[in-house]
């Protein structure tokens, strides 16, 4: 009884000590709030002094957790170092305690919806990138994106369905979800668990492919930390240049680009605005990167995209082109393989509609109409598949 008493001290203070470092506490600052000395707190932090349920409830407040969650035996922390910017204001820090704290709630629901389906952690897939202190980033970039790509097998052409090739394919699991405008998605990787990404679903999806493909890159140099990156920011850190160059690499192959707009300048004789905003819809990224990615490749002058920004170009000149061209829009709910988990929880009645949608930190009625619009397979024909 006694162990038991141990294991549950330790699982509680590992809890605590987690839910500190995630909203950037420090242990000085959390006892001076919680009228402990430090040493207390340290101590219950390492599993070696008992919670009052009045200091339990202090706790839960302070972090901004239920008290339930800290008691469950059931939910364990991942526990994984944030690095969080040390240059960061006020308002930033703030944004990334909450981003990095959603990221960690998806990750533990996820792990805990693939454990009750008996589904073990997917491998990631993917080669282990070194990013040398010397040489052109740029060809380590693309050399990168083009290895993936082969060990893939896609070839050179767009890629269809980004978040549903990161999730059966090289197998990190995807969230989108709605964060700061200011943030653009947040990335997680364990040896142990894999990798868990996370998407601002405000932002466009084409904004949201060229971030995760930025996120690919981490998990490629297997980064062992969470991470949150802020929409449009300047990368000092050369791991973190790699990520944003091999992103746009993957998604946009320098010989696919080429490729296309070759054609299209001979097709209509020119290579206007009009057919750069078909290059952006064709690779399905934004204008910005999309422009930026000729500059890199010599194709059009330096500056070109800060001049079309000047003239006005923007969002709704992308989408009268992609209307033209028939592109259906991508915003889903979930992303494929959390509907597919969901799906088969919820047939199995071992989850309810209101339990995904709490685990998912999802909109009821979203996870209603996925469930039904997937709704269907009773009464299918079984084959007889041999293994």
């Amino acid at each position: 009884m006694a162990t038991d008493a141990n294991t549950r001290a330790e699982a509680l203070g590992a809890k605590l000590r987690h839910a500190r470092t995630l909203n950037r506490i420090t242990q000085e600052a959390a006892a001076s709030k919680l009228g402990m000395a430090r040493t207390t707190l340290v101590a219950i932090e390492a599993g070696k002094r008992a919670v009052s349920s009045q200091e339990l409830r202090q706790f839960a407040e302070l972090y901004d957790v239920p008290e339930s969650e800290l008691v469950n035996d059931d939910v364990v922390p991942l526990e994984l170092e944030v690095e969080f910017r040390s240059s960061a204001t006020e308002s930033q820090a703030a944004d990334e305690v909450q981003v990095a704290s959603i990221l960690n709630r998806l990750a533990s629901s996820a792990l805990q919806l693939e454990a009750l389906l008996g589904q073990t952690a997917p491998r990631v897939d993917l080669p282990a990138v070194v990013v040398s202190k010397a040489g052109s980033l740029d060809r380590q970039a693309e050399d990168a994106a083009l290895q993936l790509r082969s060990r893939l097998g896609i070839g050179l052409g767009p890629i269809q369905n980004l978040s549903a090739l990161m999730e059966f394919e090289m197998g990190l699991r995807v969230f989108e979800r709605p964060l700061p405008s200011k943030i653009s998605g947040a990335v997680a990787f364990d040896e142990k668990v894999g990798g868990f990404v996370l998407l601002n679903s405000r932002h466009p999806p084409y904004r949201r492919r060229v971030t995760g493909a930025h996120e690919v890159g981490h998990a490629l140099t297997r980064q062992t930390s969470l991470v949150v990156h802020f929409d449009g920011e300047l990368h000092q850190s050369r791991t973190e240049r790699f990520c944003d160059l091999f992103g746009i690499a993957f998604l946009a192959p320098a010989t696919a680009v080429r490729r296309k707009a070759k054609e299209l300048k001979d097709l209509f004789a020119q290579f206007s605005v009009r057919q750069l905003l078909m290059m952006a819809v064709f690779f399905n990224i934004s204008i910005e990167a999309m422009t930026r990615r000729l500059e890199s490749l010599d194709m059009l002058p330096q500056g070109t995209f800060d001049t079309l920004k000047k003239q006005g170009v923007g969002l709704d000149h992308r989408r009268r082109v992609a209307e033209e061209m028939s592109v259906p829009d991508e915003n889903q709910p979930f992303t494929p393989r959390a509907l597919l988990l969901a799906g088969v929880a919820y047939e199995r009645e071992l989850l309810s509609e209101q339990q995904i949608a709490s685990m998912l930190e999802l909109n009821l009625v979203d996870v209603r109409r996925a469930l039904e619009e997937r709704d269907g397979h009773a009464g299918e024909v079984v084959l007889d598949l041999v293994e």
